[in-house]
C-alpha cells in the first residue's frame, strides 16, 4: 500500500483520480517538513508549487497597508494551498507558518503541467475540483460580507 496514493484520495482535488492517476502524482509529489514557527513563503515571493497538509496546523496570514498582520485561515489535515499562482502566474499572495510540526507534500507546478498535457482526462478532473472548491468560498465569502454589512448597520 502505498502511503502517498492513501494520503491524497482523502483530499478532495484528487478524489475522482483513478488508481493510475494517483500514482503518478505520488510519484511526483515531495515531502516536506516544517517544524513550529517556521514560514515556508512569504508574501511576494515567486512560486513553483503547491502544497497538501500531510498532518499539522498551518496559519496564512496576509498584512495590511499599515504593516498589520491579518490572519486568514488555520488550515490542517487534507487542505491545500498555494496553488493560485498555478491560475494566475501571480507571485504569492500570503504568508504560510507552521503553528507545530507539520509535514506537506509539495506539488510542483511543472510536474501539474506536465501530467495534464499528457493526460486531458485527468487535468478536467482537477479543474473541475478546484472550481467546486472556488465556488464554495465563494458563497461562504458572499455570506461571511453580508453578515459583516448587516452588523455595521446594527451598530453604526
Amino acid at each position: 500500500m502505498n502511503t502517498k496514493v492513501e494520503s491524497l484520495k482523502k483530499i478532495y482535488l484528487f478524489q475522482k483520480l483513478n488508481q493510475d492517476e494517483l500514482l503518478h502524482i505520488a510519484e511526483k509529489i515531495r515531502e516536506v517538513h516544517l517544524p513550529p514557527r517556521n514560514v515556508l513563503y512569504d508574501m511576494g515571493e515567486e512560486a513553483e508549487s503547491m502544497f497538501i497538509v500531510k498532518y499539522g496546523t498551518l496559519q496564512i496570514s496576509t498584512s495590511t497597508s499599515h504593516g498589520d498582520d491579518v490572519n486568514l485561515i488555520t488550515l490542517g489535515e487534507g487542505d491545500h494551498f498555494g496553488e493560485l499562482p498555478f491560475f494566475d502566474d501571480e507571485k504569492r499572495s500570503a504568508k504560510v507558518e507552521a503553528k507545530e510540526n507539520s509535514e506537506l507534500y509539495e506539488l510542483r507546478y511543472a510536474d501539474l503541467h506536465e501530467m495534464f498535457s499528457k493526460n486531458k482526462e485527468m487535468e478536467l478532473k482537477f479543474y473541475k475540483e478546484v472550481t467546486h472548491y472556488y465556488i464554495r468560498r465563494l458563497r461562504k465569502l458572499t455570506h461571511d460580507l453580508a453578515y459583516a454589512r448587516e452588523l455595521r448597520k446594527r451598530f453604526a
